[in-house]
This record gives C-alpha cells, sequence and structure tokens, in this order.
C-alpha cells in the first residue's frame, strides 16, 4: 500500500480527460469528485473510474457536452444528461437544488439519461456542511444484476441511494445498494477467486449461493435484506425505476443503452422549525444515540459516514492510499495514454 499525494492523483485524471477533448474546469471537477470518492474509502468507485472514462469518452460520452435544464417550476427541475459526463449533471443537479431549496424550502431535481456517477456518498457532503437535509435515488437503466423478490430473473440494477443531514458535529452519510452488497464489491470477489461470507446469491434455478461467479452465469444477487427479507430493498428499487419513469428516463431493461438517472432532494430545515430547533434536536439525539451501551467486539458507535469522513480528512494530508493492484491499473492506462507513471515519489 503506498499513498499517492492528492494533486497528483486529480492531475492524473485531468491529464486523462483534457487529452480525450473534455474542458480543463470540467476534467477537473469530474478527477477532483474520483479522487474524494477513493479518499473516501470506496475503492470500487474511486479512481477505478478513469479506466471508465478511458473507454467510454469519444465513443458514448461526449466531453464538450453539457446537461441541458429541460423544464423547472419553483420547486422542482428536470434535466437532460445530453451525452455529458454524469459528474456534470450531478454538479448541474446540486447547483439548482441548494439554490431552489433556499427559496422554497424542499427542491426534486430529477436528472435522465446520464452516465456513471460512481459512488455517491461525496455528493452528499457539502449539502450536509451547507446544513441541508438531502437524500439521492440512482437508477441504472440495463444492468442485470438483482431479481424482483421470489423471483429468478434480473429485472434491476444495484440501484444505490444515499441519505444525509447535518448533526451539530459530523454529518450523517449513507450511501448503500439496495441490493445486499455493491456490483464492485462482487467484480473483485470473482477477480480475486473469492467467496461471500453468506449465501448472497441464487443461481439460474434460483438457488441460494456464496458463489459470485453465478452472476456470470445468469445468476442474481439478493436485494437488501436477504432472502427472506429482501422485499425491503425490492420496494426501495421499485421506488428508484418510478423516479426514473417520472423524468422520462429509460426504466430496467436489458435491451436499454447503459445509461443512469437519478433523482436528488434537498431540504433547508430553516423552512420548518427552524434551523436552530433542528440542531439543537439533533445534536442531543446524537449524543443519546452514541451513549448506548456497546454490543461485544464494538468500540464505539459510529454515525454512517464517520470513518469515511475520518479516511478523507486524513488521505487531504497524507495522500491517498492505493494497493499495488490499484497502482498497476493506473500505470497501464498512464502507458496506454501517453502519461507519466503514477507514484508516492
Amino acid at each position: 500500500m503506498q499513498r499517492i499525494p492528492w494533486e497528483r492523483l486529480v492531475r492524473f485524471g485531468t491529464s486523462l480527460l483534457t487529452a480525450k477533448g473534455t474542458p480543463e474546469a470540467a476534467a477537473r471537477h469530474i478527477s477532483e469528485i474520483a479522487v474524494q470518492t477513493e479518499a473516501y474509502g470506496i475503492p470500487t468507485h474511486g479512481v477505478r473510474i478513469f479506466s471508465y472514462f478511458e473507454r467510454m469518452v469519444g465513443e458514448e460520452i461526449d466531453p464538450r457536452a453539457e446537461p441541458v435544464l429541460v423544464r423547472e417550476t419553483p420547486a422542482t427541475a428536470l434535466i437532460d444528461g445530453n451525452r455529458a459526463f454524469g459528474q456534470l449533471a450531478m454538479k448541474l443537479a446540486t447547483e439548482i437544488a441548494t439554490r431552489k431549496a433556499k427559496s422554497e424550502g424542499i427542491a426534486m431535481v430529477a436528472v435522465r439519461d446520464t452516465f456513471w456517477i460512481a459512488g455517491l456518498a461525496v455528493y452528499m457532503i457539502p449539502l450536509a456542511e451547507a446544513g441541508f437535509l438531502a437524500q439521492l435515488w440512482v437508477q441504472h437503466s440495463s444492468g442485470r444484476d438483482c431479481a424482483p423478490f421470489g423471483g429468478t430473473e434480473p429485472r434491476f440494477s444495484t440501484n444505490p441511494v444515499a441519505f444525509t443531514f447535518p448533526t451539530g458535529t459530523v454529518p450523517m452519510i449513507s450511501d448503500f445498494s439496495t441490493s445486499v452488497v455493491a456490483m464492485g464489491k462482487v467484480g473483485d470477489w470473482i477477480r480475486k477467486g473469492e467467496k461471500a461470507k453468506d449465501e448472497l446469491f441464487l443461481d439460474s434455478d434460483g438457488k441460494l449461493t456464496d458463489d459470485p461467479t453465478v452472476m456470470r452465469q445468469s445468476g442474481t444477487m439478493l436485494f437488501e435484506g436477504g432472502a427472506k427479507r429482501g422485499y425491503k430493498g425490492f420496494a426501495m428499487s421499485l421506488w428508484s425505476e418510478a423516479l426514473t419513469a417520472m423524468a422520462g428516463g429509460r426504466t430496467n431493461n436489458p435491451d436499454n443503452p447503459s445509461r443512469q438517472s437519478f433523482n436528488l432532494t434537498v431540504i433547508d430545515p430553516e423552512a420548518f422549525a427552524g434551523s436552530d430547533a433542528y440542531h439543537a434536536e439533533m445534536k442531543q439525539f446524537v449524543v443519546r444515540v452514541k451513549s448506548s451501551r456497546l454490543r461485544p467486539g464494538f468500540t464505539e458507535i459510529r454515525l454512517p459516514g464517520e470513518r469515511g469522513l475520518k479516511a478523507l480528512a486524513e488521505a487531504r494530508k497524507k495522500g491517498i492510499p492505493l494497493d499495488d493492484a490499484a497502482l498497476e491499473r493506473l500505470n497501464a492506462l498512464a502507458q496506454k495514454s501517453g502519461l507519466p507513471r503514477v507514484s508516492a515519489e
């Protein structure tokens, strides 16, 4: 494991994208998001996205395109991806949603037919830091990952969701798939020849297994809640599909082009009981939550996101931790793209 200086990784991504025709400011913003995600502790969705960009930019992603605002009301907006980077669509959605939430108290912005925005957590951080509550629902148009609860054939992607709110100390940030595990993690298990610790998958006959390779043999993974209570993740994933349909996007079908749609809701507590009342109540409640007696094997109670925020702060000071496999992938990409190698020195 080596720690790579933050700015070095950002420059690498920026150079990769500008060489493919992406404007400098957009390239840097997109690279910052990827590096933040890696630093936060989500390597399946961090700098690994640079390889995705190497394949997609110029082929499906138009490096100079910008997302388009299709329509809006005082509290809502609809954005079309317009073949632009998903990160740029997310940036525009956040700007519009925060402006409308300040004015109207609550805002919902839907984005249809864009590209992979990767990890959700880092998009939530500035919203909570600005005093907002927010939720982000993301759908994929053609992923073959999850069967409906009670079924055996894939009809859904992993359709992740994120929530955030300020607490008076560190914000709560939750980012998870509606499936029992993210697809990136499944891919890692397959590459390493590992099995899951639990039976998280169904083979093509609907039998439970811990073998992730069934995902490449017409198998599926379970929804959040598992074999007996997967109706919980199933319901959340259905909600993402409904939000997609509401935006005029494509609900899941393997015949669709590979796109993401997402829905961002931002809430200003000032519009309700007031920000002061909200912060006072949440601050004392978090103290109460953390005062619980610990289970055996636990040393503390952390809010969702605390570990990631701590890792992010440490990475800004000491550099981004990358294992040998991650460095090899980046340097193979550097060689292919004519860029300098990435190293800690």
